[in-house]
Order: C-alpha cells, then sequence, then structure tokens
C-alpha cells in the first residue's frame, strides 16, 4: 500500500513499543525527510539518536549545507531536544553527545557498554518518546553474522516497549538476509521509492 506522507504515517499510525524500518536507496536524500520533514515535527519531545560510525552527522551536515537565514535557524531549534549516543567513529553535531561507545561486534562487549549507558540516560533524562537509528546497514556491511547477531541479542534485553524506534537503513549496502531479519523483528516496514527526483512510500508490513 501506498501512504501519502511518511511524517503522518509514522506519527499517527505508530505507538511506543513499534520498530519501524524505513528504507531507502543510497541515491535518496534521506536528510530531507529525517532533518527537513520527521524531526521538526517530533523535536519538542526527547529523541535519543544512535549513531553509528557518525552517518547521522553526515546525513545533518548535507542537510545544513542547503539552508541559509530562517532555514537555518529552524535547523538549530530542531536539534535543541537531540540526545546522542556516538558509536564508533565519526562526530555528533546534531545535539548533546551523551555517550561515546567504542565500535565492536562483540556481542557481550557490545551489549555492556550500550545497557549501561542507555540506563544511566534514562535515569537522568527519562525514558525517550522516540529512539533514531542511523548507520546500522553500515555497521551490519562491515560486521556481518556478528554484527547482526549482536543487534538481535540487543533487540531482545532493551526496554524497547517505552518508546517508538525508527531505523533508517540504506537497502542497497545491507545483505538481503540481513535486511530480511530486520524485517522480521520489525512492527513496520516502510519502503522509500526515489525515481526521477520523486519519492513514494510503500507499506510492506
Amino acid at each position: 500500500m501506498e501512504i501519502k506522507s511518511l511524517r503522518d504515517y509514522l506519527l499517527r499510525e505508530i505507538w511506543r513499543g513499534g520498530i519501524v524500518l524505513v528504507e531507502y536507496p543510497s541515491n535518496y536524500p534521506i536528510e530531507d525527510f529525517v532533518w527537513g520533514t520527521l524531526l521538526p515535527t517530533i523535536s519538542e519531545q526527547e529523541i535519543i539518536v544512535d549513531d553509528f560510525l557518525g552517518i547521522g552527522d553526515l546525513t545533518f551536515r548535507n542537510y545544513l549545507r542547503k539552508e541559509s537565514g530562517k532555514g537555518y535557524k529552524t535547523v538549530l531549534d530542531t536539534i535543541k531536544n537531540i540526545k546522542i549516543i556516538k558509536i564508533g567513529p565519526g562526530r555528533g553535531s546534531y545535539g548533546n553527545v551523551i555517550n561515546e561507545i567504542p565500535l565492536t561486534y562483540d556481542t557481550q562487549e557490545f551489549m555492556d557498554r550500550y545497557y549501561n549507558c542507555l540506563k544511566r540516560l534514562v535515569v537522568e533524562f527519562g525514558k525517550p518518546a522516540y529512539f533514531l537509528t542511523f548507520g546500522l546497514a553500515e555497521y551490519l556491511y562491515f560486521g556481518g553474522e556478528k554484527a547482526i547477531r549482536t543487534i538481535l541479542t540487543l533487540q531482545s534485553v532493551l526496554p524497547i516497549e517505552d518508546w517508538t524506534s525508527i531505523y533508517f537503513i540504506n537497502k542497497d549496502l545491507i545483505d538481503r538476509n540481513h535486511l530480511a531479519i530486520l524485517e522480521e523483528i520489525s512492527s513496520s516496514v516502510l519502503e522509500i521509492l526515489w525515481k526521477e527526483k520523486r519519492h513514494d512510500v510503500i507499506i510492506r508490513k
């Protein structure tokens, strides 16, 4: 089924505890949707971002280069409530970096570091309304089977029913089997089709 507004669908049809997989092609300017459409709508609520390899920061800077004047100020207002968990190298210029986790594909090491970080965040700032994840496809690309095992294990122990999780996935990069696993554990799967500078959004689950 095709939907007219990805933003409206995410805000009206997805409830806390939902995991939304947003699949997009590599030539789609995902920064326009994330920073120009979605985040201005939810920016008054608490948002935590998992940023693998600084991909979220790169999309933010891509978007910022397109803005000036009033648009630039709007972007700065948008990021005021964003808390960042930075995983691996990269910057976190679009929010408050709360913690940095070294990039690892060892499941137990990643879980220990991440869970302790998340527990501290919830105690200090409360439970977020939204959890956004950038760079997951890149993490899986470099880490292979160890990486997907780590993500699955993490999802099984986190209290995800307390917030809405949105994963932005570059579908041209990720292994088909890994994508199938992520689709299976997600409550909703959306695919962005991009052709001739026009996008359509298809509900696949």
